[in-house]
């Protein structure tokens, strides 16, 4: 098969998945701990220039070098269709810092850094035939979004048209939530549902007070090929307690939904991906009596392309974030919008090099118009063992 770049999956690397990392036909239970663990680090340095417009301007200059991060994969067949996955970070740069951070409060370890479970879950197959069911309880992510430039990616940074919650709802379509999923595989078809606790980008929190409601989402993809070319449909439905927060951001849930259409096209040369989302909903504000309405929509972009088989690619994303808080009131509209260029450098099997420039431009309607300007240089070195 011609070389696709990155660590991203083909088809058979999305069924692997799928399968609870596992080929078809592949026994159930390997004999080494080597067959189910790997180690991966993150180093980087970058440097970052905020300019903020309103009535005057001003400007900010900072650099680092960082240990980003170190984290622990864990997976394979158990026995009988179960199999299991743990994603587990032993250290994450948080960017804090004693300028604007007190240790007691914002770091985990003293060390201004933090460990983090990402991804932890048991799961269970009825076969590994072309058609199978497939169900998983733990700490989650939708399939679909996980294969969607999220893992694999070419880029340090993932799309912010994926990461990006709006207002004081944390929900945003790339989350690692509490709860369980069912779906099912049928040729070239996957389907597969969710019901979470509905954190969002609080990754860590299990409860939120009194909180009994569930969110839930349901997506559906059709592989287009042997390359892992795909067409995908996403939605998602929550309720999130605004009213239960330790400072209350509302007098009650923000009845919220999602939807969202996701395309990856690949071949030997080189890839486009890209993704359009929607989201609305409507909550009532503090001391207010009358329901807000808002709505959101992202979309990105990014053309990549394959230089060597796997050695060299250089990539482009454009993103467009907009979010309207109050249909009702005129003026206060948000939009960003986001131009990523960079190269992925590949020189030996398991480890990469990508240098990254991001233009990130926000524009914010109101009384004062502000317009904030983020330019932004990261080196990465990645590799794992």
């Amino acid at each position: 098969m011609p070389y696709i770049s990155g660590f991203k999956l083909t088809r058979a690397g999305q069924t692997f998945l799928r399968l609870g990392h596992k080929m078809p036909g592949a026994s159930d239970k390997e004999a080494n701990l080597s067959d189910y663990f790997s180690i991966t680090a993150k180093i980087r340095g970058w440097n970052e220039t905020q300019k903020v417009e309103t009535t005057s301007a001003a400007e900010t200059t900072k650099s680092s070098f960082e240990a980003h991060a170190l984290s622990i994969y864990s997976g394979g067949p158990l026995d009988n269709g179960f199999s299991y996955f743990t994603e587990m970070y032993l250290h994450e740069n948080d960017r804090k810092t004693p300028a604007t951070s007190t240790e007691s409060t914002d770091s985990d370890m003293g060390d201004w850094g933090r460990s983090k479970l990402a991804e932890m879950y048991l799961q269970y197959n009825t076969s590994d035939e072309e058609s199978f069911f497939t169900a998983r309880g733990g700490r989650v992510v939708p399939t679909l979004i996980h294969f969607h430039n999220v893992g694999g990616r070419l880029a340090s940074s993932r799309p912010d048209a994926i990461t990006t919650s709006f207002g004081d709802n944390p929900y945003r379509p790339y989350s690692r939530q509490y709860g369980v999923t069912a779906g099912y595989s049928y040729t070239d078809l996957f389907v597969e549902g969710g019901i979470v606790n509905g954190t969002g980008k609080y990754e860590n929190t299990v409860e939120l007070g009194s909180d009994t409601e569930k969110d839930v989402w349901l997506t559906a993809d059709y592989a287009l090929g042997d390359m892992g070319s795909m067409l995908g449909l996403y939605y998602y439905k929550g309720k999130f307690p605004l009213h239960l927060l330790k400072t209350p951001k509302g007098n009650s849930y923000d009845d919220f939904s999602s939807v969202g259409l996701i395309g990856n096209y690949t071949i030997p040369m080189g890839a486009i991906v890209a993704s359009y989302y929607t989201q609305n909903g409507k909550y009532q504000k503090t001391s207010a009596t009358t329901d807000t309405s808002y709505d959101a929509s992202t979309m990105f972009a990014e053309l990549q392309g394959y230089i060597r088989g796997d050695f060299l690619a250089p990539f482009l994303r454009y993103e467009i974030v907009s979010y309207d808080p109050d249909r009702d009131a005129g003026n206060d509209k948000q939009t960003t919008n986001v131009a990523t260029v960079g190269i992925h450098v590949k020189p030996f099997q398991h480890g990469r090099f990508v240098f990254e420039y991001t233009n990130r431009y926000k524009e914010a309607e109101g009384t004062t118009k502000t317009k904030t300007t983020d330019n932004n240089y990261t080196l990465e070195v990645q590799y794992m063992f």
